[in-house]
């Protein structure tokens, strides 16, 4: 009778592993059947990721030399700017130290023109005295 149950035992039990196998395979199946349907939406991404890439990269780096010559231009521009303003600052320090120089003779002849005046009314005193 021992062996009957030990039997009857051990059927059950192994048919409990098999149905537990299947019921675990039938599972990871559904689980895998899930990752797969996932990977292949993330594959789907990928590649018109990798479409989008290819036409717009070239794009993009158009823009970016585009872009690195302007500033370039740019660049070139602003330091003739700065050339020209050097040159123009040089040119009105000239201008302004003629302009002192200028103002300088105009005292001088200022001061000569008092002197000629002051003379001038001295011997017009002299000459009205007599």
């Amino acid at each position: 009778m021992f062996k009957k149950v030990l039997k009857a035992g051990a059927v059950l039990g192994l048919s409990a592993v098999v149905l537990t196998g299947c019921a675990t395979k039938s599972y990871v199946d559904e689980q895998d059947a899930k990752i797969l349907e996932k990977l292949n939406a993330l594959e789907g991404k990928i590649s018109q990721m990798e479409q989008m890439h290819k036409t717009e990269h070239p794009k993009i780096v158009g823009r970016i030399e585009d872009l690195e010559t302007r500033v370039g231009n740019m660049e070139a521009e602003h330091e003739d700017l700065r050339n020209q303003i050097k040159a123009i600052d040089q040119k009105a320090e000239k201008n302004a130290a003629s302009i002192r120089g200028l103002e300088d003779r105009i005292s001088a002849l200022e001061a000569k023109l008092n002197r000629l005046s002051e003379n001038i009314e001295r011997v017009m005193k002299k000459s009205l005295a007599k």
